[in-house]
């Protein structure tokens, strides 16, 4: 195959065996000590095909993934679409009150987890979410139990498989929104390739290119967003097992990597690493973050040469509109950039219903196909005539550039991780003791902002506010523990006529209590 073959292919699998093909020898993955050519890695791809086939697989299957960055991750992926099949990334921070939701809603017929990660013992945890009962196969990275199967046994002989259509659902990724639990948002081969295709021109990423990445493969961000702008473009990926900010410069120096897939969180925690005055970070030329201008400029004060801006959500294929590398850098950190090719907008104003320069982001174009298995929640956001609705605010700019203005519904974001207030206020109020709970966003130098709740206590009861916490940290993943709980009277709350607490002055209370 050639270069044309690679900008033709509209599967993962496909884009892959273009990019073997034409340049089998180029180096694609960089993990810990590994490193594999896009054509060694196209034949352990294969392999674990062959392996997924024996164990059942099939098209329309469901394959789940539970492990830190790690090159397994990405084969088990790129294998199991091979055979027609979806993967299931399962957030490695969920605990199991979040597990139990994900495997009875996602039908996965086999799971690889990895034993442990981040000291997390992740059996048990599994145990405790029922996933031995709920899901057909458990493969297991490192400790096996008895009713689970080493990862060994997925290394088999290479195979013939039909393969994937262009339109077939790739990747589910789950998504927190303002309900109570989070979604599994389904994304396509030909989205996936298409959308990230000009991500990558808009960074002018090229062969060259190394694309460091310590995001978390679960997150749209790296599973679609930063794996498929590399791809398309035929760069190398070098993955951290984990963001460790030590750790990270110096890989980042090592391997000189030109790309910067990475949060403001990240960039503060190298910023303030004893070891960065040494660590030389001058390779990185570009990249994508999400981020206030000051957090814009801490990154390029980092060694990134020309940060990018972004506006996106996972059922928009993680980006929207992007900055252009070209972009003026006051373009580049107060703004969002221009919408991508092949994707609508319009701002809606949410009092009237029309359009105008400000107002509700809707999206048309570049939409997930919809909720896995959730058809009440698609007809809450997708109109008759196919524009998504996303919760989120802006404005356009007088060069026709988006300037994003917060969002319309609750959901918090800290450290670049969408939350959703109500899934734990819902978990709290299921605690012993417990009669309401409000959840508000505060904000973090950090972070951007944290969860902060109220709790109040039902008549006679006394719970307190440390066990809470630890009830949350316990089953909860932890960015969603809520920094600190305060127990009140009903009374306190600041209410509407209808008794409606009023969230925007309960934040401003407790900030002032900070």
């Amino acid at each position: 195959m050639t270069a044309e073959a690679v900008r033709a292919a509209r599967t993962l699998p496909g884009l892959l065996d273009a990019l073997a093909d034409s340049a089998p020898e180029h180096e694609f993955l960089v993990y810990r000590d590994e490193r594999w050519t896009y054509g060694a890695f196209r034949e352990e791809v294969a392999r674990i095909a062959a392996g997924l086939h024996a164990r059942g697989i099939r098209r329309d299957d469901n394959v789940g993934l539970l492990m830190g960055n790690c090159a397994e991750w990405l084969a088990v992926m790129f294998a199991a679409l091979s055979l027609g099949a979806r993967v299931v990334a399962v957030n490695t921070w969920f605990r199991t009150h979040e597990l139990r939701h994900v495997f009875a809603r996602t039908d996965i017929r086999l799971l690889v987890s990895a034993d442990r990660y981040l000291g997390q013992d992740y059996l048990a945890l599994l145990r405790e979410a029922g996933a031995f009962g709920k899901v057909g196969t458990v493969v297991t990275l490192g400790e096996t139990p008895p009713d689970a199967l080493p990862y060994a046994v997925l290394r088999r002989g290479p195979g013939v498989f039909p393969g994937p259509e262009p339109d077939d659902v790739a990747q589910i990724l789950f998504t927190s929104g303002t309900t109570a639990m989070p979604k599994g948002a389904q994304l396509t081969h030909r989205g996936i390739i298409e959308n990230m295709r000009t991500i990558g021109e808009r960074m002018r990423m090229g062969p060259r290119d190394r694309v460091w990445l310590a995001i978390n493969l679960f997150w749209s961000f790296a599973a679609a967003n930063a794996l498929g702008a590399a791809l398309t473009r035929g760069a190398t990926i070098v993955l951290q097992h984990a963001f460790e900010p030590g750790e990270a410069m110096a890989l980042i120096e090592r391997e000189r990597c030109s790309v910067f897939y990475g949060l403001p969180n990240m960039a503060h925690a190298m910023w303030e690493h004893p070891d960065r005055p040494s660590r030389d970070l001058s390779s990185l030329r570009t990249g994508l973050s999400i981020g206030t201008p000051g957090e814009m400029a801490l990154i390029e004060r980092l060694g990134v040469e020309r940060i990018l801006q972004v506006y996106g959500l996972t059922e928009a294929y993680g980006n929207s509109a992007v900055c252009d590398y070209d972009d003026p850098k006051e373009v580049r950190h107060m703004t969002c950039g221009r919408p991508l090719p092949g994707q609508e907008f319009r701002l809606v104003d949410p009092e009237t219903g029309l359009d105008g320069e400000r107002g509700e982001i809707w999206l048309r174009g570049r939409n997930m196909p919809g909720y896995y298995n959730d058809p009440e929640r698609d007809r809450e956001i997708f109109t008759a005539d196919g524009w998504m609705k996303t919760g989120d605010l802006a404005a356009w700019d007088a060069g026709g550039r988006l300037l994003f203005r917060g969002r319309l519904k609750e959901m918090l974001k800290s450290g670049g991780i969408n939350i959703a207030p109500r899934e734990i206020e819902l978990f709290l109020q299921d605690q012993p003791g417990v009669a309401e709970a409000y959840v508000v966003g505060l904000p973090d130098t950090v972070k951007g902002e944290v969860p902060v709740a109220v709790v109040v206590a039902e008549p006679g009861s006394s719970p307190d506010a440390e066990t809470l916490r630890q009830a949350c940290r316990a089953e909860l993943a932890a960015y969603k523990t809520p920094r600190r709980i305060e127990i009140v009277g009903r009374e306190a709350l600041p209410v509407t006529a209808t008794g409606k607490v009023r969230k925007l002055e309960l934040a401003e209370r407790l900030a002032q209590r900070s």
